[in-house]
């Protein structure tokens, strides 16, 4: 139990720290708190009962008394003490702003959380709601309700028809807040990589959206308390609170009804006016202060130190002539505004045996990234895969139900996304992040599940010390290998890499390449690497895949797509990439000088008839533009090589005709 508790405790002592040297956040919490325990032990401060008359020698009421020793702040026009009506004032004022601000807060996230997170008719079942009490302007919809319940006789207490108005029509602005943050969040590469470790619909809300909304709602909240507070002191003001409890709103009306002003007697409203004034910027104060607390992206960044690379022990290395991922005639599609369809993916096709790597190459927008989260099922919801087959291990997981493919997610194929920044949720700590997938998978608890997590962050080169550090106060370097280790988490037998080196220096890119293939090495791991780079494929790949328009172009061993390219698209690729071991001689077919493709990719809802990349390609023909052209077999493999050299170009076939090869029925 006490191990429980202790990262609560930790996390609370380190909350308290940088609370205390926050002065504006010690000013508000002085306020609130100050307040609350006027509120709490208010018998103890007042020497009369709110509603006792003060009287003089002669039992004569001391009507708008000035403040004096008897009555500090005087008293109003019955005689009754200010300074206890302000105290005991402070006990309703408080209570109905803390209770209906809280109900306010409640069901205004449930209502964004589930709309921004589902979508769809949840979306726009909720909104709909929203809207149409945003039209209705709230003070006099609540004076509406508030004398309609009261004069109703429903036996119910003023107090509790003032909190449930204020609690139940004061949420819409927060619905409306936390939707347009929840919209965002969800399409954060952290919560399609929860979705990849198996994680359902309840667990992504609980441990990343709520931790990432729940600095707006805090501040929110108190906002929201300050409002509650205000309203009931308007409503109180006039005249819809409850006569028999004195608040500060109350005091305000009696103090106008009983011309204070007139009579001269301030005493009898600034105190009421003061203390609104006093709560309302304590919970501004404290609820900036508590967003930037509760927030670590608001807090300072650090720059580290570099890390030493831990050796990685090494394991018995497995072989097997099956295809470990084999992707057949994949074809994915997107629905866009207007109904239109982009086919980003079409008869996309290829092999993955175990150990091995192979490279999904070619332009941005040529459908690399869509290929792997097709093959991991975990596309935004305006995609669908209309065709094809994926086999894992002998198993279609396209015929698999979401509850079955989420056992499959991490434990036998794990992914490293794009941008580590972007992956990892900026407000839960790495050492969780890791340790998250291992307890989803029940793989291990407790301290076995800690052991774990500093045995990965070392092999990746991290020491384990830095297992409680926000990804913000990491390297970039660092978050990546953050991320490799994360992949590692329930040692996969497959590892997709979704251009792991974007946005790293060449040094560091070198370091995560290496890191990557000594992993590959000793665990046996098969990899697919998505990348621009020709270089990065030429040092990493065994089988490249050459995509342009959501179609396979070239595909076969690195070492022929890389000297023998065949298709003019990787060809002008090759020669648009700097490579100082290729021959200058023009006579070689490869000039000194870098060229560039004309054009840009297809557009994916407007894909040009035949060949797509026919419109850009110099040596295009008739045909080119008419029939698009399959992938047809070149050339046997070479000795020790496991795959074939392919290529989809009718130029090849006017050549003479070749193989065709992943045709309906084979395998």
């Amino acid at each position: 139990m006490n191990e429980n508790w202790a990262p609560f405790r930790r996390n609370l002592s380190d909350f308290w720290k940088a609370f205390r040297r926050n002065k504006l956040g010690l000013l508000g919490g002085f306020l609130v708190l100050t307040a609350i325990l006027v509120a709490t032990f208010a018998p103890m401060l007042t020497p009369y009962a709110p509603t006792e008359v003060i009287r003089d020698a002669n039992g004569h009421g001391l009507t708008f008394a000035p403040p004096s020793v008897h009555a500090p702040l005087g008293t109003d026009d019955a005689g009754r003490d200010i300074w206890s009506q302000l105290i005991f004032g402070a006990r309703v004022s408080l209570m109905v702003g803390f209770v209906a601000g809280f109900i306010a807060m409640f069901v205004g996230s449930l209502f964004g959380i589930l709309a921004g997170y589902f979508g769809g008719r949840v979306d726009n079942l909720l909104m709909r709601v929203t809207d149409v009490l945003l039209v209705i302007p709230d003070l006099p919809l609540m004076l509406v309700l508030v004398a309609t319940l009261r004069q109703m006789d429903l036996h119910i207490s003023p107090l509790v028809v003032l909190i449930a108005v204020i609690g139940l029509l004061y949420w819409t602005s927060t619905a409306r807040l936390i939707r347009s943050q929840v919209l965002t969040i969800k399409e954060r590469q952290f919560v399609a990589r929860s979705r990849a470790i198996g994680a359902g619909h309840g667990h992504i809300i609980r441990k990343h959206i709520l931790p990432q909304i729940m600095p707006l709602i805090v501040a929110n909240t108190v906002l929201i308390i300050s409002t509650a507070i205000l309203i009931e002191s308007g409503l109180a003001f006039l005249g819809l609170g409850d006569p028999t409890q004195p608040s500060w709103g109350a005091m305000l009306n009696f103090a106008f009804d009983r011309s204070a002003i007139t009579n001269g007697a301030w005493w009898f409203y600034l105190p009421p006016g003061f203390a609104i004034v006093w709560v309302t910027l304590g919970c501004v104060l404290l609820g900036n202060v508590l967003e930037e607390m509760l927030n670590p992206r608001l807090t300072a960044h650090h720059l580290e130190g570099t890390q030493k690379i831990i050796s990685i022990p090494k394991a018995a290395e497995q072989a097997t002539p099956q295809p470990l991922l084999s992707v057949r005639h994949l074809t994915t599609e997107f629905l866009l505004n207007g109904n239109q369809v982009a086919r980003a993916l079409e008869d996309v096709s290829f092999d993955v045996l175990p150990g091995r790597t192979i490279g999904l190459v070619g332009e941005s927008g040529c459908g690399k990234t869509t290929t792997l989260m097709s093959i991991l099922r975990l596309l935004p919801s305006n995609g669908c895969i209309t065709a094809g087959n994926v086999y894992f291990k002998g198993v279609d997981l396209l015929a698999l139900s979401e509850h079955e493919m989420r056992k499959h997610r991490w434990k036998d194929m794990a992914i490293i996304f794009q941008g580590a920044m972007n992956a990892l949720n900026p407000v839960m700590k790495v050492g969780d992040q890791i340790r998250e997938a291992i307890l989803h998978h029940n793989l291990m608890k407790g301290e076995a599940a800690e052991q774990r997590v500093g045995e990965l962050l070392e092999l990746v080169g991290i020491p384990h010390s830095r297992r409680d550090l926000y990804p913000h106060q990491y390297s970039g370097g660092m978050r990546q290998r953050a991320m490799i280790a994360m992949a590692l988490a329930c040692s996969p037998d497959l590892l997709f890499a979704d251009e792991p080196t974007t946005a790293l220096d060449v040094m560091i890119q070198a370091q995560v390449l290496e890191l990557l293939k000594r992993i590959q090495k000793n665990l046996g791991l098969a990899i697919v690497l998505v990348t621009h780079d020709l270089g990065v494929v030429a040092e990493m790949c065994d089988e490249v895949v050459v995509m342009y328009g959501g179609k396979v172009a070239e595909y076969g061993p690195a070492e022929l797509v890389y000297n023998q390219p065949q298709h003019p698209y990787t060809q002008r690729l090759l020669e648009a990439f700097p490579d100082l071991s290729r021959s200058t001689d023009p006579s070689a077919g490869f000039g000194q000088d870098l060229t560039t493709i004309p054009g840009t990719p297809p557009r994916l809802n407007a894909l040009p008839p035949g060949c797509r990349f026919s419109p850009r390609c110099t040596k295009s023909i008739e045909i080119c533009t008419q029939i698009a052209p399959k992938l047809v077999a070149l050339a046997a493999a070479a000795p020790g090589v496991d795959a074939q050299h392919l290529a989809a170009c009718h130029l090849l076939l006017q050549a003479g005709p070749g193989e065709i090869v992943w045709m309906e029925g084979q395998n």
